[in-house]
């Protein structure tokens, strides 16, 4: 019965029998209230003893007709949408990208309408919540847990509050593909324009990244979870060429591998390929997030120059601009690489206001005296955010890359571990992906033995193009191994 009135699976084919079956369900009501109203209109003639005032009568018999009819133009609709998707699913096949208008048009809008709107629901839910949580739950003179959720609150006001000027500021950016779609193995090139002029206080960062969709759970309580598979980025100075005072072009390039899936047309799982610009400004900041069709095609590539290249930052100004604390330095033997404890600040902060939060939730729980086993379930997860908590806070690491070898020295505290690696039996160094939090991905960077064990020489790494640069930096140490004791 369910499935008559509401498909659970809209990317699922139509079922003409069952279309006929919701339509006839839903008209039911409407024809008996037409069937209703013709009887009291013929009741003398007929003689069935039922009467209906005159008025109520033409009432329900007009409201019968203009429902039937509503209902019947619906389905009408949505019938011939059914035929115009299935005519293009047929036609389509081979270009897949075609199934989407902003895709084969070239021209991809990035809209913050709708989360901006959800944000502002959220936000609603949560004062309200929290008003009933002080009210009925947090025992008079705890002072530390209402000045706690008064905190969270005007921190999510103050969230939405400038994503939402952010939105009123910039409106709905445009990326205008060079050629459709962006070929795997290949580029996607193109410009971003903006009805507005950026002047960024430092550059604009832009980030392309492959991402799996997946929804896992029951219909009524689904999860959504993205895993991130592939992802690259750069900076742009701040003083880009402007064709028009009230507007602003950002040009877009990047070098796209041959190696991981094409887009999911549909939308929901899959596969996306998201492409996003943003810069720090005064006032609201900007942000922008295009999903671009990647696709294998058949013929051969042809990789042009990057139009990009005289707008990057330098690699000294890109390191200014993350306030990187990495240190690396010339030594006789080799080079000096030294990644203190605490080098992302961000990413601590809200990892340690996550902890905050959590930790003021159980000491709630147990004030309140609540059944044991809530407290302890959630002490048990706090115990891991904490160990987490301290790694980032405390954990650092030296790497000595030299000719002769790779010694490693990690600390916590005053408790050090050192391991020492022969440079002949190193088979390269690789940056991975790491922890992802929200839309930010911090990278692992590791060595990797001939004899396939791997060691993690750092984590967390907020940058790629500095961990990159690091991996450059460490394989060049090794230049004075013989040939067949690298191969990176």
């Amino acid at each position: 019965m369910k499935n008559w009135i509401f498909k659970e699976d809209s990317s699922a084919p139509s079922d003409p029998k069952a279309a006929r079956q919701r339509a006839m369900l839903l008209s039911l009501p409407f024809a008996l209230m037409g069937v209703v109203a013709i009887v009291s209109f013929l009741h003398d003639e007929i003689g069935s003893g039922f009467r209906m005032e005159s008025k109520m009568a033409r009432g329900s018999l007009f409201a019968a007709v203009v429902c039937g009819g509503l209902i019947a133009l619906i389905f009408g609709i949505s019938a011939k949408k059914h035929a115009i998707q299935t005519s293009t699913l047929k036609s389509d096949d081979e270009k897949p990208w075609l199934k989407r208008k902003d895709w084969a048009s070239g021209r991809i809008a990035s809209s913050l309408r709708k989360p901006v709107l959800l944000l502002w629901i959220f936000v609603a839910f949560w004062c309200g919540i929290s008003g009933a949580i002080s009210l009925f739950i947090i025992p008079p003179g705890n002072h530390g847990a209402l000045i706690a959720l008064m905190v969270i609150s005007l921190a999510l006001i103050f969230f939405t509050l400038n994503t939402t000027l952010s939105w009123r500021k910039f409106g709905s950016g445009i990326f205008e593909m060079a050629a459709v779609p962006a070929a795997l193995g290949g580029t996607l090139q193109g410009k971003i324009t903006v009805r507005a002029k950026l002047k960024p206080q430092h550059g604009l960062h832009l980030r392309l990244r492959c991402v799996r969709c997946t929804t896992t759970g029951k219909s009524n309580n689904p999860q959504k979870t993205e895993k991130i598979l592939w992802q690259d980025e750069k900076w742009l100075r701040a003083d880009l060429p402007q064709a028009d005072l009230n507007a602003t072009c950002i040009p877009i390039y990047f070098k796209l591998p041959d190696n991981l899936p094409a887009s999911t047309p549909a939308f929901g799982d899959g596969i996306q390929w998201k492409l996003e610009a943003s810069a720090k400004l005064r006032g609201p900041n900007f942000d922008a997030a295009f999903e671009v069709p990647v696709f294998k095609l058949p013929e051969p590539l042809q990789i042009s120059d990057d139009p990009t290249l005289p707008f990057q930052m330098s690699l000294d100004e890109m390191r200014k601009q993350i306030r990187s604390k990495i240190q690396v330095n010339d030594l006789p033997e080799g080079k000096e690489f030294i990644f203190p404890a605490g080098r992302n600040p961000g990413f601590v902060a809200g990892a340690t206001a996550i902890w905050l939060v959590w930790t003021s939730v159980i000491i709630l729980l147990i004030c309140n005296r609540v059944p044991p086993l809530l407290p302890l379930g959630a002490g048990a997860a706090d115990l891991l955010m904490t160990i987490f908590l301290v790694n980032l806070w405390f954990h650092r690491s030296q790497v000595v890359v030299s000719a002769v070898c790779v010694k490693i020295e990690t600390a916590w505290f005053h408790f050090k571990k050192r391991r020492s690696i022969k440079s002949s039996d190193v088979a390269n160094f690789a940056t991975e992906i790491g922890a992802n939090v929200g839309h930010t991905v911090y990278y692992d960077l590791k060595i990797r033995a001939r004899d396939g064990q791997e060691f993690t020489l750092a984590k967390h790494l907020g940058n790629k193009p500095e961990a990159d640069w690091l991996v450059r930096q460490m394989s060049a140490a090794l230049k004075a191994v013989p040939a067949a004791g690298l191969n990176s």
